[in-house]
């Protein structure tokens, strides 16, 4: 076989294994309302199955780089698709919503490798003069599988049930696998791993702690002893990983990057950023199925909105970032944010509300993503651009999670608040019907009452109003998370400061 094709098939593997990670949290998140329903499934259920693969991609993710130096990229990478191999299959036959949690878990283990591994991958398959390139593949990657996924489990779900997509991904993970084993070349020289395994540690405990106290507070209690003794071990973790990182020789963390000003403010507002995408892709599918009875399929035509103009526009939005920095384009992106988030928020929902807000929403991600990341990167030296690339990284998939857990909260909170006057009454109708199911997961589902107790049960207008409510509360908060996303965005160097680093 000859050079170029065996690169080719080289890349093709690398280029699956990215589109597949992509892929799966979009296919997901279009899947969750049938999840609901055929499950059960709360939706606190469901955020820790997103939640989860948020979590397992963040914790790992600083230590894989160096993993895959010590111990070989290619061989690291095939771990990362074999592990997602198996996710798929445990999801493919899930019958319990604890095994999809899982099954995200495992994937979100397996994204912590490919993630950055990919990356180095498709850039040992250039020459030097040419990894540009590798760079722009691996973008195009990325942006394909976001942008395809809400489409392709429409029409997965549209024909077949939701198991199907995991199993979808059985054959092109197969695939991946033989191409990347086959046709990548395996590294000859390694390196000898320096992880802080006690940061990783400390750094799985003080995430792990925070989202579980977020996430829980609602139905464990703010003031309960659990909550309390959660939060402090949140705290007492944390201080321990900050002074430990400040005196280790290879840290996680370079406490010294949050002095960079570009680092520091294009980092935290792309993790508001991602949170933003997390949330509303959450939420959407679930508002659009549960309450206004659309189709996956219909679901999934909606959602390309809000993730075409990330495909389309980049290249664009790259050159308006080269011209005029990121400051400016970022600022008009969470004008975007703004406009779709209010109208998700406090308009009575139609046709006309519902595309302009996703369309809004693809918007503000396009020119606030892109330029976040050059903005950040290209103010780092050469020598320490691994670790500010690992950090950045970290605290985007941190945003997406905490975002999720906190939108989370203020779903729940306004959806009890408006059933509560009510619950006796929810509660005796449901019980009567002698439904052997989860409670909380009728309370979250609409079109699952309406299935079962029929079109006109008396409690259907209570749960659909209390519903409505917490997917305007979710949206409000994001609405005040945006504002801060722009002040902090306000405080970003003149572009000529920041290229000049």
């Amino acid at each position: 076989m000859g050079t170029t094709s065996k690169k080719a098939l080289a890349i093709t593997g690398i280029g699956l294994g990215v589109i597949i990670l992509g892929m799966i949290w979009s296919l997901v998140n279009t899947a969750l309302a049938s999840i609901q329903k055929d499950l059960f499934a709360s939706v606190l259920q469901l955020q820790w199955m997103m939640n989860c693969f948020g979590i397992f991609i963040c914790v790992p993710l600083l230590t894989m780089g160096k993993l895959g130096d010590a111990y070989g990229r290619k061989k690291l990478f095939l771990y990362g698709l074999v592990i997602a191999f198996l996710a798929s299959v445990v999801g493919g036959f899930a019958k319990r919503i604890e095994f999809l949690i899982a099954c995200m878990g495992l994937f979100g283990l397996a994204g912590s490798m490919i993630l950055p591994l990919s990356q180095a991958l498709l850039v040992h398959q250039f020459p030097e003069h040419q990894k540009g390139k590798a760079v722009a593949l691996w973008s195009i990657f990325a942006s394909l599988s976001l942008a395809c996924g809400p489409i392709v489990s429409g029409l997965i779900l549209n024909w077949l049930n939701w198991h199907w997509i995991y199993w979808i991904n059985i054959p092109l993970i197969a695939i991946a696998i033989t191409t990347v084993y086959f046709f990548v070349d395996r590294e000859t020289e390694f390196q000898k791993p320096h992880c802080d395994w006690i940061g990783v540690g400390l750094l799985a405990v003080i995430v792990g702690s925070l989202v579980i106290g977020i996430m829980q507070g609602p139905t464990w209690g703010w003031t309960s002893p659990l909550i309390i003794t959660i939060f402090t071990v949140w705290l007492i973790s944390l201080a321990v990983f900050v002074l430990l990182e400040r005196k280790t020789k290879k840290p996680l963390f370079r406490p010294d990057l949050f002095s960079n000003r570009s680092f520091l403010f294009s980092a935290i507002p792309n993790g508001c950023t991602i949170g933003f995408l997390w949330v509303s892709v959450f939420t959407i599918p679930l508002y659009l199925q549960n309450m206004l009875q659309f189709s996956p399929l219909e679901t999934g035509f909606c959602l390309l909105l809000i993730t075409l103009p990330v495909f389309f526009f980049s290249v664009i939005v790259g050159k308006w970032y080269h011209k005029w920095g990121a400051k400016p384009l970022m600022l008009i992106g969470y004008a975007f944010f703004l406009i779709g988030f209010f109208l998700q928020a406090f308009i009575i929902p139609n046709y006309w509300s519902l595309g302009f807000g996703f369309l809004a929403i693809g918007l503000g991600w396009v020119l606030t993503w892109g330029p976040s990341i050059s903005s950040s990167l290209s103010s780092i030296p050469h020598h320490i651009a691994g670790i500010a690339s690992g950090m950045f990284t970290t605290l985007q998939e941190l945003g997406a999670i905490l975002s999720l857990a906190l939108a989370g909260v203020f779903f729940r909170t306004a959806q009890q608040t408006h059933l509560q006057p009510h619950i006796d009454l929810i509660s005796s109708s449901l019980n009567s019907s002698k439904l052997e199911t989860n409670f909380d997961s009728l309370l979250s589902n609409p079109s699952a009452v309406e299935q079962l107790l029929g079109p006109n049960a008396s409690i259907l207008p209570w749960i659909n109003n209390a519903f409505l409510a917490g997917y305007e509360a979710s949206f409000q908060f994001l609405l005040g998370s945006c504002i801060v996303a722009i002040l902090l965005t306000t405080l970003l160097p003149k572009h000529k400061q920041a290229s000049n680093r």
